[in-house]
């Protein structure tokens, strides 16, 4: 088989490209790139999930094809929103991580698929399993809304049972999570996860899952400001209940 000048002239470029890349790489950063197919903006937004919520990080251009590149850096580790318009998902990178992206533009948070982040890929699969959740809330409402008023003592009887039964495997999958993944950066995000609105882990009848993964973290992270945070949340409702207990 005969290969023209023009595909080893190709490879070149490519393998060039790809070496330049990784040397921009600094020792103190992660790379994120991807495509988004029929992007509703014109950009990504990175923000840094901090104690005190969202904290804008860095705004990430698409080019007319909804291709993007930036190399990010990081102090420690720690995680992101990418934001897509009203869209985001979450990412838990590493240093020196090639993370690469793709999504449709119309559902960015319910398409994306991620490569070369093992911790945010993690969070895709229980991103996926909320998302399903999500939906099977939306189909029962809209089940209830349309019913028939004569049928309706029966619909809503069958609905509640849907309901419980899906917030019970919510929390199975969402604790199993937990457990399976101890000392990683993610497991806070599944603490905090909400159901129907409502904290899936509320601290009041959840300490010993709160407690669970801040000693994961504390193993692993121990210094790391998340950790802090959790650290310090729990000292402080646990002082509350003591105060309140005197009374």
């Amino acid at each position: 088989m005969k290969i023209s000048r023009k595909f080893f002239f190709v490879l070149f470029i490519f393998f060039f490209v790809s070496c330049k890349e990784n040397k921009e790489l600094k020792n103190d950063s992660f790379a994120l790139s991807g495509a988004i197919s029929n992007p509703t903006e014109q950009y990504l937004i990175l923000s840094e999930v901090g104690k005190s919520g969202f904290s804008q990080n860095d705004t990430i251009s698409l080019d007319k094809e909804g291709v993007f590149s930036k190399n990010i850096e990081m102090q420690e580790p720690t995680l992101y929103s990418l934001a897509l318009g009203n869209e985001y998902i979450i990412i838990c990178p590493t240093i020196g991580e090639q993370i690469s992206i793709k999504a449709s533009g119309s559902n960015f948070s319910g398409t994306y698929n991620i490569e070369g982040s093992p911790e945010s890929e993690l969070l895709k699969e229980l991103n996926k399993e909320n998302y399903n959740v999500r939906l099977s809330l939306k189909s029962m409402s809209e089940e209830l809304s349309k019913a028939d008023t004569a049928k309706l003592d029966s619909i809503r009887t069958s609905i509640i049972e849907k309901y419980t039964s899906t917030k019970q495997y919510q929390e199975k999958i969402t604790s199993d999570f937990i457990n399976k993944n101890l000392g990683s950066l993610t497991t806070l995000i599944a603490l905090y996860r909400t159901f129907d609105g409502f904290a899936l882990f509320d601290y009041n009848q959840s300490l010993e899952m709160h407690k669970k993964v801040l000693q994961g973290l504390k193993q692993t992270l121990p210094n790391n400001q998340h950790t802090l945070t959790l650290e310090n949340f729990i000292a402080e409702k646990e002082n509350a209940q003591k105060k309140n207990g005197t009374k």
